[in-house]
């Protein structure tokens, strides 16, 4: 990996730290996510995938997870 983009990489990473930690397990999510984007982004180079569906698998996962942590919060 470019240094370009491992200072991305890193950056993106940074960010996600700073978020709030909105349920248990919230950042650790958010990392998650962003990290398999991030190789279904890089496999895409290669081998002409549906990253776009992908994607929306992994917010729809991550939003899942949020709706789930939520009900758990409200009792």
């Amino acid at each position: 990996m470019a240094y370009k983009d491992e200072r991305v990489v890193q950056i993106i990473l940074e960010e996600v730290e700073s978020l709030d930690e909105r349920c248990d397990g919230y950042r650790e999510e958010i990392r998650e996510a962003v990290a398999e984007i991030l190789q279904a982004e890089r496999g895409h180079r290669f081998v002409k995938t549906n990253v776009v569906a992908k994607i929306g698998d992994l917010v729809g996962r991550v939003g899942t997870y949020l709706d789930k942590q939520t009900e758990k919060a409200r009792g």
